[in-house]
């Protein structure tokens, strides 16, 4: 089993193990330890509070990493405002700390092996995820300025418990992993033990249909990267877009595998299939005039006959009227607007004549006679609609002569 820290690059410096105390990271920590003259090994344990048992796990990794000689590295994550899905954020939060830390000297390692596996495809494969779901768990991926490895994937959760029984390894059980409410605990508990006494070497088949969709993702993401290069061109103000007619001339596979790598390439996850549906729908329907595709963190929008991935921070109203000294520069905080009067008048080719500056926020109301005169503007510098109600109206002398985004 020593074998499997040959993944851990010759030049890493230090290693941080995610050491939750359990059977899996327990023999993992061993494992690291009788290798630990090539690096620096930082046990990482991080209480999510959501267990009873959660205090005792915390006290016993700090056992743990003293015997070995170890300074144990302990987080604690305040989870208690989540009200649904509180595992996929637990997780989420756990990952972004470990990102946090890692850079191109370190690596993060976990202790997932080929149960974990079989059961991450189960799982997805009964979601109705695509390759990227049953591709299963990677064994090398970036993760911050570093790497994230997973030395134990080849190994089964049997050939663990023979090699901590082997070495008299001490690990706290989980009683949470009893709970066949979850999934997960039900797919080990209940289901997998009926599959493996009919397929015995089912672990083994499921290894190896992950490594054919992992070969089949690599293959639409490049397919899906040409796509991006061709169809996504600068758009003034705003990033992630993509030409709508050059879409809808791919096929729709084609069109909807571009979609799915345009929203994760924009670090915003995984688009549910319903939401696809419903704006390849929309695209063949009124190209022109797409209503916005709504989701948690972002939304699908359209203008211009292109898309545009708008998070949901980006849109807000603003409001307010500032009138602006001859020698005074344009300084609003809380709109984060800071520019000098000899930039604005660059920006807005005028000539500086002394005249009296005053922005004017959309949420404080519109004037009548500028009505038309603002939709030109709009029109002439491409602003789209979501982005109008944090534009500022820039008056010169009481007269609208531009906007200043």
């Amino acid at each position: 089993m020593q074998s499997c820290l040959a993944l851990i690059p010759e030049d890493i410096e230090r290693v941080y193990l995610a050491y939750s105390g359990g059977l899996d990271s327990s023999v993992l920590l061993h494992l690291l330890v009788s290798n630990q003259h090539r690096y620096s090994l930082i046990p990482w344990h991080v209480n999510h509070g959501l267990l009873e048992v959660a205090g005792r796990m915390e006290e016993f990794c700090a056992q743990q990493a003293q015997a070995y000689g170890l300074e144990l590295r302990l987080d604690r994550l305040d989870l208690g405002s989540i009200d649904s899905n509180i595992e996929a954020e637990a997780r989420q939060q756990r990952y972004q700390l470990f990102a946090t830390a890692n850079d191109a000297n370190s690596c993060i390692v976990t202790a997932h092996h080929a149960d974990d596996q079989a059961e991450t495809f189960l799982l997805n494969a009964l979601r109705g995820s695509g390759s990227a779901g049953l591709r299963g768990i990677a064994r090398s991926r970036d993760l911050g300025n570093g790497l994230l490895l997973r030395p134990l994937l080849d190994f089964s959760r049997q050939q663990l418990e023979d090699y901590a029984t082997h070495h008299e390894l001490a690990w706290f059980n989980d009683p949470s992993n009893r709970d066949n409410r979850f999934d997960r605990n039900y797919l080990r508990n209940e289901v997998i033990p009926v599959i493996r006494a009919r397929w015995p070497t089912f672990q083994r088949s499921l290894a190896t249909t992950s490594r054919l969709q992992a070969e089949t993702q690599q293959i639409l993401d490049e397919v899906a990267q040409l796509d991006y290069q061709a169809l996504s061109k600068p758009y003034t103000g705003a990033d992630f877009t993509l030409d709508i007619e050059g879409l809808l001339h791919l096929s729709d596979e084609r069109a909807r595998n571009l979609l799915r790598y345009w929203v994760a390439n924009a670090g915003l996850g995984t688009i549910p299939g319903a939401r696809l549906r419903e704006v390849m729908s929309q695209l063949h329907a009124k190209p022109g005039s797409m209503p916005q595709i709504a989701m948690p963190e972002y939304s699908i929008r359209s203008y211009d006959q292109r898309l545009f991935l708008v998070r949901n921070e980006a849109v807000r109203e603003c409001q307010g009227v500032f009138e602006l000294d001859l020698n005074e520069d344009i300084s609003i905080d809380e709109f984060e607007v800071k520019m000098g009067r000899a930039e604005l008048f660059r920006l807005l080719q005028i000539d500086d004549q002394a005249q009296r500056v005053t922005l004017r926020y959309p949420g404080t109301g519109q004037r009548p006679e500028d009505r038309h005169r603002l939709k030109r503007l709009y029109q002439k510098h491409r602003i789209p609609p979501w982005v109008r109600p944090s534009t500022a109206q820039v008056y010169l002398d009481d007269k609208l002569v531009g906007l200043l985004p």
